[in-house]
């Protein structure tokens, strides 16, 4: 049974971009990951949680060279690489929300780029005849639970009508679990990829999209008729 481990990166009102994304893994793959990232973490003296932010320039490794992000990010890349059965990406620019989610301000960028994400990978998951359900995990701290739950029921909803493969939902800390650090090394990564480029010592980030990566298209006509439910919804 797979698992999509899901983090998000610039999906705040006020960005430009948003991305969600993250690692699909089965449960070997999982322990894996997770005895092979904590043995990196302490071989870079880097303590757990890792979390991409705090290499920004408030941030608590802003200080770190670029030669020490570049060894550490080189085996941050080949552990995830090597362990995800995909990683997966969904982009959302705020021009594209603004345009189908007019007057729902109740559901975030982050909902609409999450609906993204699951569609596709359930459609993935048809074309490669894969049978089951896939599970969803985010992390517990997540500010858009509740857009989370709404989309994730509209996505049960449709099921009827277009196979999803859609799973459980379930949250747990990042602290604790690996594969939701590694899921932000995907979004964060993908974000600044698009955002401008993968520079001073994060170079070796690059190769997460090198292999068995799926990055979403936006599709317009899936959003609308996520928005067409919520409105719905709201006028019942």
């Amino acid at each position: 049974m797979l698992t999509c481990y899901i983090d998000e990166s610039g999906t705040d009102s006020n960005s430009s971009i948003a991305v969600v994304g993250g690692i699909v893994l089965d449960p070997p793959q999982f322990f894996w990951l997770d005895i092979e990232w904590r043995k990196c973490l302490d071989k870079h003296h880097i303590p757990s949680p890792l979390h991409m932010r705090e290499f920004g320039l408030c941030g608590k490794f802003k200080d770190l060279r670029s030669e020490e992000r570049r060894a550490l990010f080189t085996d941050i890349s080949r552990i995830i690489n090597d362990c995800k059965t995909f990683s997966i990406a969904s982009v959302l620019s705020a021009e594209q929300y603004r345009i189908i989610f007019a007057g729902l301000s109740e559901f975030s960028m982050y909902g609409a780029c999450f609906t993204n994400l699951v569609m596709l990978n359930g459609i993935h998951a048809r074309r490669e005849m894969y049978p089951h359900n896939i599970g969803y995990l985010l992390d517990s701290g997540n500010q858009y639970k509740h857009d989370v739950l709404e989309a994730h029921a509209i996505m049960l909803r449709r099921m009827d009508e277009i196979p999803l493969n859609v799973g459980d939902l379930a949250f747990d800390s990042d602290e604790v679990v690996s594969a939701l650090q590694a899921a932000d090394v995907v979004s964060w990564s993908v974000r600044r990829q698009g955002a401008s480029k993968l520079k001073s010592g994060f170079e070796p980030l690059a190769g997460l999209f090198h292999e068995n990566h799926l990055q979403v298209p936006y599709k317009q006509e899936w959003m609308e008729a996520v928005a067409n439910t919520i409105r719905a919804k709201v006028e019942s």
